[in-house]
């Protein structure tokens, strides 16, 4: 039977978990209220990444010297390991070894490890596997009796990690293009605003590339609109391959695509335009085994603050200068002169 003090951190644990909004969130709420419920154990939360092959730690351990704080990983069991590794992921049920130099041991656990008991209990939601919960004892016999609360609690945060995994889902098809998994044009103008914003309080430039695939139409009409989407698609893998992680690309409508680069100068976003430029032409794009040939773009750069205090003058000056390049003939970057 669960004691007061285990119920109070139960509710404050359920209460918690529904307020989070990302598994970083519930990590940071987890660590105090895991360490009250399980003093004398080490353990950790383990979730399942997206590719369903590995599976990896929430940082929630103790040492056997610090079992007063669940920070890092666990020192008894493996840091990320396969969900093949932990018996009670391959058994759908919680696994318990009651002695561990003559047990049956998932093999995440360390041979070496200072804990006399183990217990993995499979985290499971909606029919779905989404981790671990891992706890290993350093006392006889204390597995045993924490058994029951361990499965209370992996019960509910199965149940907030779906929940979590659902609210991301959600918002990442808010956010991004279903097509090409870029950013959608609404982030896009959130972020610009944003980081103009920024730039303005930290006095620092940022530049903007719209960019244009040139001859799309004639190309979609040709091939067929399962050529054109498989080349949107190819498109948008390329420009996440050039971009700085600080850079945002985003399908601005169409086949036209915008990037947004903090911190970078006129002169550097120039650069990057036409590093884009020449390594499309590149890429070998093929559909159903027949080669595309290879692909030109033309664009407009803009600068802040050269060419705008705002996001409205900002894109009105890279729409320009992108109409431009088109009507020179494709294949080209455009930059107008600053207008401040």
């Amino acid at each position: 039977m669960q004691t007061k003090l285990e119920i109070d951190l139960l509710e404050q644990l359920i209460d918690l978990l529904q307020a989070c909004f990302s598994v970083d969130e519930a990590d940071a709420a987890l660590k105090p209220l895991m360490q009250q419920l399980f003093p004398k154990e080490v353990g950790a939360i383990y979730v399942i990444s997206p590719s369903q092959n590995l599976v990896e730690a929430i940082a929630l351990w103790a040492p056997p010297e610090a079992i007063a704080t669940w920070g890092a990983l666990p020192l008894t069991s493996d840091p990320i390991f396969t969900p093949d590794e932990c018996l009670s992921l391959r058994r759908g049920q919680a696994h318990l070894v009651e002695d561990t130099h003559h047990g049956l041991l998932c093999q995440h656990v360390r041979p070496d490890s200072s804990a006399v008991e183990t217990l993995c209990i499979p985290m499971m939601a909606h029919g779905e596997t989404l981790g671990v919960l891992y706890i290993g004892s350093l006392y006889r016999g204390r597995i045993t009796q924490i058994k029951p609360l361990a499965e209370t609690v992996a019960k509910h945060i199965s149940l907030a990690l779906a929940n979590l995994k659902l609210r991301e889902t959600l918002n990442h098809l808010r956010l991004r293009d279903p097509l090409t998994k870029l950013y959608n044009r609404r982030y896009l103008e959130e972020s610009l605003e944003r980081e103009i914003q920024r730039s303005i309080h930290q006095r620092l430039p940022l530049g903007l590339v719209l960019l244009h695939i040139d001859r799309f139409e004639d190309f979609n009409n040709r091939l067929g609109h399962a050529a054109g989407d498989l080349l949107l698609r190819e498109i948008g893998l390329f420009l996440r391959s050039q971009i700085r992680e600080c850079d945002l690309a985003c399908r601005y409508r169409g086949e036209e695509f915008l990037i947004l680069l903090p911190e970078a100068s006129l002169e550097t976003t120039q650069q990057q335009a036409e590093q884009l430029r020449q390594n499309i032409k590149l890429l070998n794009f093929q559909h159903r085994g027949q080669a595309l040939g290879s692909m030109t773009i033309s664009c407009g750069v803009a600068s802040f603050p050269e060419h705008g205090l705002t996001a409205q003058l900002l894109l009105r000056e890279a729409n320009a200068a992108l109409r431009q390049a088109k009507e020179q003939g494709c294949d080209r970057i455009v930059t107008f002169p600053s207008s401040i």
